[in-house]
């Protein structure tokens, strides 16, 4: 398979594994928080109160602690494929020899993504999360291998030089 034939399939495939990735972020704000945006989704909680006879969580836990309220970091993540997807489809190449670091950004972005959903106690409403995390994966092998595109033409042509 030439480059070419690769590229034609991989551009448009990078494009739609990540915008899928971020419309299934977006939509879980209407699926777990019926659309609100911004703020908090909950009102404020009262704090847990130990079962008689328990004594409550261990000393010293702590839930994880989020910059934001996590109906904000699914539309945060969705801004970002899509910012990230108009810079692969339309910036990378006037990169030239640095087009390379735009699949790094995306590789990061969706690692991120995944250890931060791994972190917080894995969720799935749905089954979402683990298509989610599914359409991640295959989004970091499929950038991988343009990746890889990228820069071993790069490697061959110092070798021969």
């Amino acid at each position: 398979m030439t480059d070419q034939v690769k590229s034609r399939i991989l551009r448009p495939l990078i494009a739609v594994l990540a915008l899928a990735d971020g419309v299934l972020h977006f939509a879980l704000d209407f699926i777990l928080f019926r659309g609100n945006f911004f703020g908090s989704p909950f009102p404020p909680a009262r704090p847990p109160t130990a079962a008689p006879g328990r004594a409550g969580p261990p000393p010293g836990a702590r839930p994880l602690a989020l910059p934001l309220p996590l109906n904000e970091l699914f539309l945060l993540n969705f801004v970002g494929e899509v910012v990230l997807v108009l810079l692969f489809l339309f910036v990378r190449d006037r990169l030239g020899a640095n087009r390379w670091w735009v699949n790094v950004i995306m590789i990061g972005y969706v690692a991120v993504t995944f250890v931060a959903w791994w972190l917080f106690g894995r969720p799935n409403p749905m089954g979402l999360g683990y298509l989610s995390k599914g359409i991640e994966i295959v989004l970091i092998i499929v950038l991988s291998v343009d990746l890889w595109g990228i820069l071993r033409p790069a490697r061959i042509a110092q070798r021969a030089a």
